[in-house]
């Protein structure tokens, strides 16, 4: 089972918030979310809690994690700029830009559906979980 089956299939959370992994390659994956209501701030108007975005980039990055090193491991932190408002359909790229025997660092670019990028994160990961840390290894 490859990395996109793993994370549209055993992830939980993100099938909860709606993150579809569409692309991988070595170190790098494109995933999308569509907006739905739940997801946003207001009953009156369609904005996105920032915890979707966040939580999109988040899943992203561990999707680039495991491209590496075939499970994604825990997220150390996380710094996320919000740069305009989702008002609907988020897509985003994450690439791991640095990988080392105890953490690696992926960047996230989040773009809207006019491709405006909305967000960007860095976050630092753990790696080299032990065997049996990690649901996504079989």
């Amino acid at each position: 089972m490859d990395v996109e089956e793993r994370f549209n299939e055993r992830y939980p959370f993100g099938e909860h918030l709606g993150v579809e992994v569409t692309h991988v390659g070595d170190g790098y994956v494109e995933g999308r979310l569509e907006l739905a209501d739940h997801h946003s701030l207001s009953e009156t108007t369609r904005l996105a809690h920032g915890g979707v975005a966040f939580g999109l980039a988040d899943s992203l990055s561990a999707a680039a994690l495991a491209s590496v090193e075939g499970a994604p491991g825990p997220t150390l932190d996380v710094r996320i700029d919000y740069l305009q408002p989702a008002t609907g359909d988020m897509r985003g790229e994450a690439e791991v830009v640095r990988y080392g025997d105890d953490t690696g660092v992926v960047e996230v670019e989040l773009f809207d559906e006019d491709d405006r990028t909305i967000a960007t994160t860095r976050g630092v990961y753990k790696t080299n979980l032990v065997d049996g840390a990690n649901p996504f290894v079989d």
